[in-house]
């Protein structure tokens, strides 16, 4: 399927969804009056591609398990995934299989991989269920740092996503929080919501976080996109993201998350459940969001299942991957091409989400 986005290219012309205004002693966002519903939004043709052809790894090829939802490539070429029953390294002919075993101090802490992130120096971290882990390619050993939810130790902290700034320092997107961990000392620092500090966080519901190229740094939670102030640890601006969704519900994304392109394009990709395609882009120069529609050519159907992931190749084409309509090819100068069926997720490369 081949989409024209030249109105994005050309730098945001179309009218915007939601225009937030800042203020910059209180991080509370005025929302224009505007019937969202009714709102002007971009429409996207999609056409069949049949240009590319994929071959298929399965639990015969040496996959410990089918649901594959985390992919990185490590600097020795090695291909790492992130299943439910631990995680798959694969060197283009074998699979070799991390697991967890509770007789090894160092094997991995968890089952089920929650995410995979390759760090600035090539080397892998792990998201589990309370724990993020380190692994040592000499040894082949993970090292374990523990998180322990505040208030709450009967609650496990899920580490759904890992990003990285330009310090250094690891950001996990959990459940019970942002934290911050540093790698040389192992020190974790936690941002949470305080409903005492108006510049707290939105929510405790962190899904994604990133320093985009101008070294600001974004906090997806709940239903909003916040810019951070890591040395503060508050909240400089706060964009709410409801009107997003076709029926401009709260809590009716799920998998929120960004990306910026080599075009210093900002991307917000989210599955909606139903109501929406899950594609919007954010201006940071104007604090505007406009959502985009994407639907089939042949049929009018709009693709509503939402975006799970977006990446860059190395050729500057954008890859989508819907939650069920498909994988989505982006290429600036010929448009979006459908070119597989359902995808889970795609590898994340930087700018620097998780």
């Amino acid at each position: 399927m081949k989409l024209s986005l030249l109105p994005v290219l050309l730098g945001l012309v179309m009218p915007s969804v939601i225009h937030a205004q800042v203020s910059t002693d209180n991080p509370r966002i005025v929302v224009d009056d505007v019937d969202l519903k009714g709102a002007v939004q971009l429409r996207l043709p999609v056409t069949d591609g049949e240009d590319i052809r994929f071959s298929h790894l399965s639990t015969k090829a040496g996959l410990s398990q089918t649901r594959v939802a985390q992919i990185v490539q490590d600097d020795e070429g090695f291909l790492w995934f992130g299943t439910q029953f631990g995680l798959d390294r694969y060197d283009g002919y074998n699979f070799k299989v991390f697991v967890h075993d509770p007789t090894r101090e160092n094997s991995l802490s968890c089952a089920f991989v929650r995410s995979l992130f390759k760090d600035h120096d090539g080397t892998l971290w792990v998201g589990c269920d309370n724990d993020v882990d380190r692994f040592d390619k000499m040894s082949e050993t993970f090292t374990h740092y523990h998180i322990a939810r505040e208030g709450s130790e009967s609650l496990p902290v899920t580490v759904w996503g890992i990003s990285q700034d330009q310090s250094g320092a690891l950001w996990l997107s959990t459940g019970g929080g942002l934290y911050r961990l540093d790698p040389t000392t192992g020190r974790m620092t936690h941002y949470g919501h305080d409903p005492m500090n108006s510049s707290s966080l939105s929510s405790n519901d962190v899904k994604s976080t990133g320093e985009d190229s101008g070294h600001r740094f974004w906090v997806a939670d709940a239903d909003y996109l916040e810019e951070f102030d890591r040395g503060q640890g508050k909240v400089l601006l706060r964009v709410p993201l409801t009107g997003l969704t076709e029926l401009g519900q709260r809590n009716a994304m799920s998998n929120l998350s960004f990306y910026e392109d080599h075009l210093g394009v900002f991307w917000i990709i989210y599955t909606t459940g139903g109501h929406g395609s899950g594609l919007a882009v954010f201006d940071r120069a104007t604090n505007r969001l406009t959502r985009y529609s994407i639907y089939d050519q042949k049929s009018g159907r709009e693709l509503s299942s939402g975006i799970m992931a977006a990446v860059e190749d190395l050729n500057k084409t954008l890859w989508l991957a819907t939650k069920s309509d498909g994988l989505l090819q982006f290429d600036r100068e010929r448009g979006i091409s459908s070119v597989i069926g359902i995808i889970l997720m795609i590898s994340r490369a930087s700018p620097k989400t998780g």
